[in-house]
């Protein structure tokens, strides 16, 4: 695939995890081509429509009001649809909810 001037790509690594399946979480690597402001949300899109569209993700507000689309991203927790992807970024669920699928967690609390 020839990258376009002033695109690059990027490797998106996300742990995949479908609970119930007997499958362990694993990582899985993918290829985005991002221009310019890109943020974590537009890569994950660029995903599920392109590469694979099994990826669970949430999605709601796009400004960073609902905190659907928390995620940890390089260790820490932010927000997909603020945060820019620069380089290559590593994207796990929030470590202290059920995980639903992939990114997708259970954020009612338990008793």
């Amino acid at each position: 695939m020839k990258v376009a001037e002033g695109i690059k790509t990027v490797n998106v690594s996300i742990l995949r995890s479908r609970p119930g399946n007997s499958e362990e979480p694993k990582s899985e690597t993918y290829p985005v081509p991002i221009e310019g402001k890109t943020s974590l949300l537009n890569a994950l899109d660029y995903i599920s429509e392109n590469l694979d569209p099994s990826l669970g993700y949430y999605s709601s507000c796009r400004i960073g009001k609902c905190m659907g689309c928390q995620v940890v991203i390089d260790g820490k927790v932010r927000f997909a649809c603020t945060t820019l992807v620069q380089g290559d970024v590593t994207v796990m669920p929030l470590r202290q909810f059920k995980v639903i699928k992939d990114l997708v967690v259970d954020r009612r609390k338990e008793g």
